[in-house]
């Protein structure tokens, strides 16, 4: 999965250098009830802040750094700011966030959501972007972060704002969808019913509007926020509205197998596997799927999505139409393929292949069992635990080859037995071999 991401918003203009100012004298300037004292404290902090990491000789100590949030936060409260100025007090809470853990928290519990949800509001784009940038900043810091950001009210206006980004530049509409996954990486996020459709249906759209998500260069974003959307266990529904969205499973099926696409692969494999953790109709939605399987024998040649795919299978071995699948894979596989199937734990459900009510599987099974153990020996114990040579024999008599190739080799692998007559016999090692070169 993406991790939470921070970002500072950089000066391109050289700020003064320390020896030339006071830092204490504008912070008291931050502080006083003269609109432009506090302006001139704001622009200033701005510049000192945004360029913090930039080689500036400006160095603003952490003991300033509790004055320098209530001073902002105040300003914002007071709302004797202009536009320029609101904007300026959140480009340095953006940036400030971005110091230390310890720095947010001093914002996050001073209630500095609560100012954000209503700037995130302003009909200045400027002061809106900047508001959303800087809860994205706060939703990467921790849990704790990200669960406040999670908040109903802030939710609601992000959807919103979500429904209507086609309005904003590429740049701004970016930004808002790096908000949000942030906000909801993790998963888990609890919200109202409408919301989440809301969200799942606008990024569906914008999945599928490929000139866009080109243009914008945000695939991987989009499909793990939709991941994150619908990997809530207990609410199933979410996968209901996701499977709802014409095309959309189909789409991300086939940017996992377009090579063009790598960026997007693990994102796509994560939405998909979430897609299986579902309901059985679900799942068997998602297996109706005729390049699903595709998906699955591509992401078993591929080291890096080996988890992913494990996973995925654990989900989706129970059912009639999962079986088939897997069948159906044990049937197609390479032996690199069928190799990893094994690692994957497929051994398991050859006895569900083999007692499943239809010949078919139950062929499928019998033919395959003896070729998987014969190229994993190792798996011989697992074999006489689940009794899979039993299996076979109560398909009956028209299984009766498969049943001694499988009983050949498994007697070609039992290990030797001791010999309960001798039983202080002891095996003697040397160290070298004797002089004796008859031995």
């Amino acid at each position: 999965m993406v991790k939470s991401s921070k970002k500072e918003k950089n000066e391109t203009a050289t700020p003064p250098e320390s020896d030339t100012f006071n830092i204490n004298l504008f912070v008291t300037m931050l502080e006083s009830s003269c609109r432009i004292q506090v302006s001139t404290a704001l622009y200033f902090f701005r510049k000192a802040f945004a360029s913090i990491h930039d080689g500036s000789d400006i160095l603003i100590r952490d003991q300033f750094y509790v004055r320098i949030k209530n001073g902002v936060l105040n300003a914002l409260r007071s709302e004797i700011l202009d536009v320029d100025g609101e904007i300026n007090a959140v480009w340095i809470i953006t940036n400030m966030c971005c110091i230390s853990k310890e720095v947010t928290h001093l914002f996050v519990n001073s209630n500095v959501l609560e100012v954000l949800t209503q700037l995130i509001r302003s009909s200045n784009p400027r002061l809106s972007n900047q508001s959303v940038w800087a809860i994205a900043n706060i939703s990467a810091d921790c849990v704790s972060c990200k669960t406040m950001c999670r908040r109903p009210k802030l939710l609601k206006i992000l959807s919103k704002m979500l429904q209507n980004s086609h309005q904003l530049e590429d740049t701004e509409r970016r930004q808002l969808i790096w908000c949000i996954n942030n906000i909801l990486t993790g998963g888990r996020a609890t919200m109202l019913a409408p919301i989440a459709r809301s969200f799942i249906r606008t990024f569906s759209n914008l999945i599928l509007d490929t000139e866009v998500i080109q243009r914008m260069n945000c695939a991987p974003m989009v499909l793990w926020t939709l991941a994150n959307l619908v990997d809530i266990t207990h609410d199933t529904t979410r996968i209901d509205m996701l499977q709802s969205q014409t095309n959309l499973v189909e789409h991300v099926i086939l940017l996992f197998l377009d090579e063009n696409e790598k960026p997007s692969h693990a994102a796509a494999l994560r939405l998909l596997g979430n897609i299986a953790v579902g309901s059985d109709i679900q799942t068997d939605q998602l297996l109706a799927k005729i390049n699903f399987r595709y998906v699955l024998h591509r992401a078993m040649s591929i080291p890096e999505h080996h988890c992913e795919v494990a996973w995925i299978y654990s989900n989706i071995v129970a059912g009639a139409e999962s079986l088939w699948i897997v069948g159906n894979l044990l049937a197609t596989a390479d032996e690199y393929q069928r190799s990893q199937l094994v690692e994957f734990g497929i051994i398991h459900h050859l006895p569900d292949l083999l007692k499943y009510d239809d010949g078919r599987l139950n062929e499928k099974g019998a033919v395959t069992a003896t070729e998987l153990l014969r190229e994993n020996p190792w798996q011989y114990r697992l074999y006489k635990d689940l009794d899979i040579l039993g299996c076979i024999d109560a398909l009956g008599p028209q299984y009766s080859t498969q049943k001694a190739e499988l009983q050949m080799l498994l007697n070609e692998l039992e290990p030797p037995k001791r010999m309960e007559k001798h039983p202080e016999c002891r095996a003697v090692c040397y160290s070298k071999l004797p002089n004796d070169s008859s031995i």
